[in-house]
C-alpha cells in the first residue's frame, strides 16, 4: 500500500500557515510526494496515480470523484499531467516528488465538467466528548481510544484541504454541555456551532447512553448522517461542504462581460493582469477595450453565467470587487502579491 503524503502536510495541522487568500484549486503548479515501494517504472507510475488521485481529490473537493470514469482514463497516463518528477529517501522509505501542472488539470476538468473546488479552506468545528470534558490523565481504555480517534482526526484534516477547530470549552461550552441530556449531542453541537459561527461539525463518541465501550467509535455531523465511522462521516461531511463551493465549466453557455480593473499602474501588472485572466478555467478570450491611466476596460469572453464569473474573479487574491456611483459597471481593484 502507498502511503499518500501531501506537501501540504505541515501546512495543515493545527495551526493555518497558508496564506487564507490563496485559492487552492487556482495554483499554477502542485507537488504531490508519496512512499513507493520501488525505483521501477511499475512502482512508480503506481506512486504517480496515487499521487494524481490525492491531488484530484484536492481540486475537486470531492473524495468520490475517483470513480468517475473520466477520471479513471486519467489514471491510465498519469504522466500526462506531470512536469517533473524526483526520487529520494526518508526514514529508509524510497520517496517520489510529483509536479503537477494545474492548468492542464483544469483544462481536463473544465471540459469534461467535472466540479472544480474554487475556496479556501473550509472551518470544521470538532467535539470528542472523552478528550474536552474526561481530563484525567490515567492511561484507561478509554482514554486510549479517544487519543486514537484524535490522531485519526488530525490525520485526515491534514490529507484533505480543512482545517479542524476545537471548541474552548470554557464556563459557556461546558454550560451548554452540562445542561443537555447524554442523549443531545447534536443539540449541543448545534448550540458550539452558532456560538463559533461554524456551519460544519463533527463529533464522535465511544460509550453508549450506558457508559459501555463501543466496539467502534460513532460519529455524526452537520450533514446529518446516521452514525458512521469517523473517515466516512468526515469525508461525506466535507464533499456536502465543498459541492456547495464548487464549479461545474458548462461550455454549451457562452457569454461576453465586461469588468473594469482599477489599480494597474505598470506594464507588469497589465501583463500579470492578462495572463491571470487568459488563464482562469471559464475564460476563453481577453480583450483589451481601453487603457485610462491606472484603470483599463476589458471585455471576457466566457462559458457559464456572469455571476459565475465574477465569483470567479472574486475569489482571486490580486482582485477585490469594488462599488462604483453606476450599478452597471462591474469593476475589480488591483492588488499586488
Amino acid at each position: 500500500m502507498f502511503k499518500i503524503i501531501s506537501i501540504y502536510t505541515a501546512l495543515l495541522c493545527c495551526i493555518n500557515l497558508v496564506n487564507s487568500d490563496e485559492i487552492y484549486s487556482l495554483k499554477k503548479d502542485y507537488e504531490k510526494i508519496v512512499v513507493i515501494d520501488g525505483t521501477d517504472q511499475a512502482s512508480i507510475k503506481l506512486g504517480m496515480q496515487n499521487a494524481l488521485s490525492s491531488l484530484l481529490i484536492d481540486l475537486t473537493g470531492n473524495s468520490k470523484i475517483v470513480k468517475n470514469s473520466n477520471i479513471k482514463m486519467m489514471m491510465d497516463l498519469p504522466e500526462t499531467y506531470i512536469s517533473q518528477y524526483k526520487l529520494g529517501s526518508e526514514d529508509d522509505e524510497i520517496v517520489a516528488s510529483f509536479i503537477f501542472e494545474g492548468d492542464i488539470i483544469r483544462n481536463y476538468l473544465s471540459e469534461n465538467e467535472l466540479p472544480i473546488w474554487l475556496s479556501n479552506k473550509p472551518l470544521i468545528l470538532s467535539f470528542l466528548p472523552c478528550k474536552e470534558i474526561n481530563l484525567s490523565e490515567e492511561m484507561t481504555d478509554e482514554l486510549k481510544i479517544c487519543n486514537s480517534l484524535e490522531e485519526d482526526l488530525r490525520s485526515l484534516s491534514q490529507n484533505r484541504i480543512t482545517k479542524v477547530i476545537r471548541p474552548l470549552m470554557d464556563l459557556t461550552d461546558l454550560n451548554y454541555y452540562e445542561s443537555l441530556s447524554p442523549n443531545s449531542i447534536d443539540i449541543f453541537m448545534k448550540k458550539l456551532s452558532r456560538r463559533y459561527e461554524i456551519s460544519a461539525w463533527i463529533t464522535c463518541v465511544i460509550q453508549d447512553q450506558f457508559g459501555f465501550l463501543l466496539e467502534e467509535p460513532e460519529c455524526i455531523s452537520s450533514y446529518g448522517n446516521p452514525p458512521l465511522s469517523l473517515e466516512k462521516t468526515f469525508n461525506e461531511l466535507l464533499d456536502t461542504v465543498n459541492f456547495k463551493r464548487s464549479l461545474v465549466v458548462n461550455k454549451t453557455i457562452q457569454n461576453n462581460t465586461q469588468i473594469k480593473l482599477e489599480g494597474i499602474n505598470s506594464f507588469f501588472a497589465l501583463k500579470k493582469t492578462l495572463e491571470d485572466l487568459n488563464s482562469q478555467v471559464l475564460i476563453y478570450e481577453v480583450a483589451v477595450l481601453e487603457i485610462a491611466g491606472d484603470d483599463i476596460n476589458i471585455s471576457l469572453s466566457h462559458y457559464g453565467s456572469e455571476e459565475d464569473l465574477l465569483n470567479l474573479i472574486d475569489m482571486h487574491e490580486n482582485y477585490k470587487k469594488i462599488t462604483t456611483l453606476s450599478k452597471d459597471i462591474i469593476a475589480f481593484k488591483y492588488i499586488t502579491s
